[in-house]
């Protein structure tokens, strides 16, 4: 009779345990879970920021081009860390520019207008405003 009664203290002994074991288990896979769902929010925010710096980056690079060549009609960038912009550029007086950016899995699209006017030899680019489309 007393052998019974060990055993059966040990079963509910291993009962609790295992019990226990998987209740913890449950709560850290959901921290892991919760902690990798913020580590890919903060990927993809420092990505679309980065993302915005390269369009700003080959914006400039366009107006340093069109104030060197007004008739400069675009083309593409690749940067060293695999990063592409694309870039066209359209109008006369008031060009639109359309920068494309690839960074990544991550694709934004950005529009300016600028105002050309040319002062003899010098060309003169004004920003009209800036947009993501």
């Amino acid at each position: 009779m007393k052998l019974l009664k060990l055993n059966q203290r040990g079963s509910i002994a291993l009962i609790t345990v295992l019990i226990i074991s998987a209740i913890l288990l449950i709560l850290v896979l959901g921290a892991s879970s919760n902690q990798v769902s913020t580590s890919y929010q903060q990927l993809n925010t420092s990505s679309n920021r980065y993302s915005y710096y390269i369009s700003e980056a080959c914006l400039e690079d366009i107006l340093g081009r069109l104030k060197v060549n007004i008739n400069y009609p675009g083309g593409t960038i690749t940067l060293g860390d695999g990063a592409i912009c694309t870039t066209t550029v359209s109008g006369t007086d008031t060009k639109t520019i359309g920068i494309t950016t690839v960074y990544m899995n991550y694709t934004n699209s950005y529009q300016a207008q600028i105002s050309v006017t040319t002062d003899g030899e010098a060309n003169n680019i004004r920003r009209l405003n800036w947009q993501k489309i």
